[in-house]
């Protein structure tokens, strides 16, 4: 009721109005011989709306009907028949968003979205040619320390050995104390994405770290460790569980445009069959 209320106080003006409009269809505007009904733009306004909001709504809602119909009204008045005859244009636009949804609900219901790890070796190894690395990617252990870090030389021993307890050791320490650690040993990331977070320009890095697999530096702040424990270069084959991710998308879209490739065929059959369609 108070909606109603806010949204009378803009419909004053059609206190002169002298047509007779049943009380649930109050005029709210009207545009040469178009009216806009309180119904429609009360619909419009979330309930419990708060008053203030439910005026500012209407009032935009009403200030943009009578813009639109005023704009049809000039369209209609300059524009061609040609130019109007646009029913077959919505026609082929509606027609074309009820295919698509409808597809797309066939395609949610019953295509088979589980892409198997065989199914994607096969087509890498199938493919490894279209697979080609255009920045050098690693699998890496990467940690940054503050400063004011305890057992560093611990961390240092840990960090160097490959004795399964020390790893361990490192990781419990890490994380409680270091601000970042990431070991990405069982995932490729470009190199390029570790290095933006080392205090280490690009010629330091070719000059003092490339060839290296333990790598230490710091700053004021921080101690950087990096380990890399395997690296591609640009230009070479893509390991697999960096494009894996790519093939899988790539698998179901294939797959979605096989299964809508039946569809179309099976739906024209199916016309066929039940004549529900000839061709003269």
């Amino acid at each position: 009721m108070m909606k109603l209320q806010y949204i009378l106080l803009i419909t004053l003006f059609l206190g002169a109005c002298k047509e007779n409009f049943p009380e649930e269809e109050k005029p709210v505007a009207k545009a040469f011989d178009k009216y806009l009904f309180l119904s429609e733009v009360n619909s419009i306004i979330p309930v419990g709306a708060p008053s203030a909001d439910s005026t500012i709504m209407a009032q935009s809602y009403v200030r943009n009907w009578i813009t639109k119909e005023l704009l049809l009204h000039k369209a209609i008045q300059n524009l061609s028949d040609e130019e109007k005859n646009i029913r077959k244009q919505v026609e082929d636009y509606s027609s074309s968003i009820l295919i698509h949804k409808y597809k797309e609900k066939l395609v949610a219901q019953k295509l088979d979205r589980g892409i198997s790890d065989a199914e994607i070796a096969r087509y890498y190894d199938n493919n490894k040619f279209n697979f080609i690395l255009n920045t050098p990617v690693v699998r890496a252990l990467f940690i940054v320390l503050p400063k004011s870090a305890i057992n560093i030389d611990n961390v240092r021993k840990w960090f160097r050995s490959k004795d399964a307890k020390d790893q361990a050791a490192l990781e419990e320490y890490c994380i409680t104390s270091a601000k970042k650690y990431d070991n990405f040993n069982d995932q490729w990331i470009p190199l390029r994405d570790i290095l933006n977070l080392l205090p280490i320009t690009g010629s330091d890095w070719e000059a003092k770290y490339k060839n290296k697999e333990l790598i230490e530096t710091e700053n004021d702040e921080n101690y950087y460790f990096l380990k890399i424990y395997e690296t591609r270069q640009e230009h070479e084959t893509a390991p697999l569980g960096y494009v894996k991710k790519e093939i899988e998308i790539l698998l179901l879209n294939k797959r979605k445009i096989a299964f809508e490739e039946n569809l179309e065929k099976d739906i024209n059959a199916e016309g066929t069959r039940k004549d529900y369609v000839k061709i003269y």
